[in-house]
């Protein structure tokens, strides 16, 4: 898979369409850390706008046409979210392995996440997650799946890797027939 932008040298407004069902804004102004501060998250690489049209056209697009629109609880996290986020004293995320950071760039010049893509919680409402995660795992070209419970949103993620990797292993969502 290659992310390729597309682009000219300029980002893309951030009410263009990324995916049949979403915008660029429905990616980078997501959370509740982003609700709260609403600072300016948006990407500097045109790869991660690449892997925003690549998480939708994989996963979330035909999720929303299977199963109806979803909410989306966490996607795209600048370093400068990510701060914000690491201030939660439980903050669950880990910046070199988080590929919310998308194909973004550390002082470096090294992506924060060598596992490149991008990754989006979401919940469809009045759909159990087990449900929505197992039909992902069968339907769709995900690189990694964090399940955390049929009420909860779960995390998936595209990137070049395609690892179809699904956590917990032991979860009922890795004993889905005709895995």
């Amino acid at each position: 898979m290659s992310f390729s932008h597309g682009y000219s040298s300029n980002s893309p407004p951030l009410n263009d369409r990324c995916g049949r069902h979403y915008k660029y804004r429905h990616l980078i102004e997501c959370g509740e850390t982003w609700r709260g501060d609403q600072i300016d998250n948006r990407p500097q690489r045109l790869e991660t706008y690449a892997a925003m049209r690549e998480l939708c056209q994989r996963v979330l697009d035909p999720v929303v046409d299977r199963f109806g629109p979803a909410d989306l609880t966490y996607a795209f996290v600048s370093a400068a979210l990510d701060r914000l986020v690491h201030l939660n004293p439980y903050p669950r995320t880990v910046r070199h392995l988080d590929q919310h950071a998308g194909c973004e760039l550390n002082r470096e010049g090294r992506p924060y996440c060598s596992r490149l893509g991008l990754a989006v919680d979401f919940k469809v409402p009045g759909v159990s997650s087990l449900v929505v995660a197992q039909w992902v795992i069968q339907n769709t070209g995900f690189d990694r799946l964090y399940f955390y419970g049929a009420d909860r949103p779960f995390h998936v993620s595209v990137g070049p890797e395609n690892s179809r990797g699904v956590w917990p292993p032991s979860s009922r969502l890795a004993r889905t027939p005709g895995l």
